[in-house]
């Protein structure tokens, strides 16, 4: 029992330590500051159909987990679907700056597995593209 005890205050004490240096604690910015270097891409996808708008989304899964998972770099990646337009997409992506979006999200295996299936559909006129990208205005720069 006296062992147990001090396993637990142990181990509460290290819990503690940790969190108190940030550990398991989202580290996001504040709201007022942004993310201040960070490169941003907005893409527009523009569907034939609906069922070609579902078959991108299935192939596109696999990297929005991947992006996830293994990209600790990308601050956002996400596809909204439109609320006006069903053949819609937007997806945002956000890094925390051009050159890992450049040389890692692109060189990565999940995105080339991903890019020939997406450039499959433009190619058959399923799908047209268009977008933008820049850099972030932080508040406190304006």
């Amino acid at each position: 029992m006296k062992r147990e005890l001090i396993y637990f205050c142990m181990g509460s004490a290290a819990a503690s330590l940790l969190l108190s240096f940030g550990f398991g604690v989202s580290q996001r910015p504040s709201k007022t500051k942004g993310f201040p270097s960070a490169w941003s891409l907005t893409i527009q996808l523009r569907f034939k159909d609906v069922a070609t708008r579902d078959e991108f989304l299935r192939f596109w899964a696999p990297l929005a987990r991947y992006v996830r998972d293994a990209e600790p770099f990308a601050l956002l990646f996400e596809a909204v679907q439109s609320d006006k337009d069903p053949l819609l997409v937007i997806v945002d992506e956000r890094y925390s700056n051009k050159e890992v979006y450049m040389e890692l999200h692109r060189s990565s295996a999940a995105f080339h597995q991903f890019r020939p299936q997406m450039k499959k559909l433009q190619d058959e006129g399923r799908l047209e593209v268009s977008g933008e990208s820049g850099f972030g205005i932080g508040l406190d720069t304006i």
